[in-house]
C-alpha cells in the first residue's frame, strides 16, 4: 500500500486493551465510532486540530458530535496548539524503532553479503570497502546482550503476578512485562507503581471487573501514574450497593442489611420493616382521630377534658330557662 510522505500507512491496535480501557467501557457505540475516527485522522495527519467545529466536520457534521465530544475529548490532549491521543503518539514512537531497526540491520547483512562474496554480482550499490569494514568492526566490537529473560520471567512470575488482582490475559502480560524489563524500565518502579494502585483500589472498593487487564496496565505504562489523593473523588469509583432500611413500629428499633430480611425485632413485641413504610404509617396513625396507636402515645399528650364547675352551672341554667319559657 502507497504511503503518504513517507508515513507508515497502519498502526496496531489492540483489541482487548482497547475494549477493556475504562474511558471506552463508558462510552457508546455512536462515541467509539467518532472516537475510532479522530485516531485515524491523527495517525495520517500527526496531530488534530483543536477547534470542534473542525473536529465535528472530520466526523462528517455528526448530529450528535457535541454531546459525545464530551467523552471523547477525555481520549485527547492539547499541545502546542494541536491535540493528541497519547498512546497513539507511543505506538508511532515504537513503529518507527522497529522500522529503524529492520533496517540496519538489513543494511549489516547486506554489507556481510558483499564482503564474503567478492565475486559475486550485488543486487544493489554497495558501501565502500572502508566503510564495510567499518560497520562491521562496531558490530564485532558491540558487547551481546546478556539474556535475562528467565530472570525476568521469575520475577513476573513471583513478585507482579502474585499480586495483581485481576488474572485473566496472563501470556500477553507476561510479554509485557518482559519487553519492559528489557528496555530498561526498572522493577522497583513497576512494583511501586503496582503497590500503589493497589492500595487506591482497595480504599475505593474498586470491583475486579473495573480493573484493567495486567497488560493494559503494564502496556499503559500506569506504573508512571500520578494516583487521585482526594479520597472524596476516589470514592466515585465504587459502585453503590443497595442496602436495605428497617425499623421496628413498637419500639423504633433502626436496623440495616445488604440484603432484604424478615426478622423480629429484639424488643419482642414488633417486626422489623421497611423503614419507608413504618414512618408513613406512623404519620397516618397520629393524624388520625380517636384514640392513636401505640407509638403515638409516646409522641403526644391527649388534652385534658374541661372541668370547670362554673361553665356546668351557666349550662344548667341556661337549660332551666329554656324550659321554664316553653311552659314545661
Amino acid at each position: 500500500m502507497p504511503r503518504k510522505n513517507g508515513k507508515a500507512p497502519a498502526f496496531m491496535l489492540y483489541a482487548s486493551d482497547f475494549v477493556s480501557d475504562m474511558k471506552v467501557q463508558l462510552m457508546n457505540m455512536e462515541e467509539r465510532g467518532i472516537y475510532i475516527t479522530l485516531l485515524l485522522y491523527q495517525w495520517i495527519e500527526d496531530s488534530l486540530p483543536t477547534e470542534i467545529s473542525e473536529l465535528k466536520e472530520l466526523c462528517k457534521n455528526h448530529e450528535n458530535f457535541e454531546q459525545a465530544w464530551k467523552k471523547v475529548s477525555k481520549c485527547f490532549v492539547e499541545k502546542n496548539g494541536k491535540l493528541y491521543n497519547p498512546r497513539l503518539e507511543v505506538e508511532r514512537s515504537e513503529q518507527r524503532k522497529r522500522a529503524e531497526k529492520n533496517s540496519q540491520n538489513g543494511k549489516i547483512g547486506a554489507m556481510k553479503r558483499w564482503n564474503k562474496k567478492e565475486d559475486s554480482e550485488a543486487i544493489a550499490t554497495p558501501l565502500p570497502s572502508n566503510e564495510i569494514e567499518k560497520e562491521i568492526e562496531i558490530e564485532i566490537k558491540k558487547p551481546k546482550k546478556e539474556n535475562k529473560t528467565n530472570e525476568y520471567l521469575k520475577e513476573f512470575e513471583n513478585e507482579f503476578w502474585t499480586l495483581y488482582p485481576r488474572r485473566d490475559n496472563k501470556k500477553r502480560a507476561k510479554d509485557k512485562y518482559v519487553q519492559l524489563r528489557k528496555s530498561g524500565t526498572d522493577k522497583e518502579i513497576i512494583l511501586g507503581g503496582l503497590k500503589n494502585y493497589i492500595k487506591q483500589w482497595r480504599s475505593a472498593g474498586t470491583e475486579p471487573e473495573f480493573i484493567p487487564m495486567a497488560s493494559t496496565w503494564l502496556h499503559q505504562e500506569r506504573f508512571e501514574d500520578e494516583l487521585i489523593s482526594n479520597m472524596k473523588t476516589a470514592e466515585k469509583l465504587v459502585i453503590a450497593k443497595k442496602s436495605f432500611e428497617y425499623m421496628c413500629i413498637e419500639c423504633g428499633t433502626e436496623k440495616t442489611f445488604e440484603e432484604e430480611s424478615y426478622e423480629l425485632c429484639d424488643c419482642g413485641e414488633g417486626l422489623l420493616e421497611d423503614k419507608k413504610h413504618v414512618l408513613q404509617e406512623l404519620a397516618r396513625k397520629k393524624n388520625l382521630p380517636g384514640k392513636p396507636g401505640n407509638a403515638a402515645k409516646q409522641a403526644s399528650t391527649p388534652d385534658k377534658p374541661k372541668t370547670d364547675s362554673g361553665e356546668i352551672k351557666d349550662f344548667s341554667k341556661m337549660i332551666n330557662n329554656l324550659t321554664s319559657s316553653l311552659g314545661a
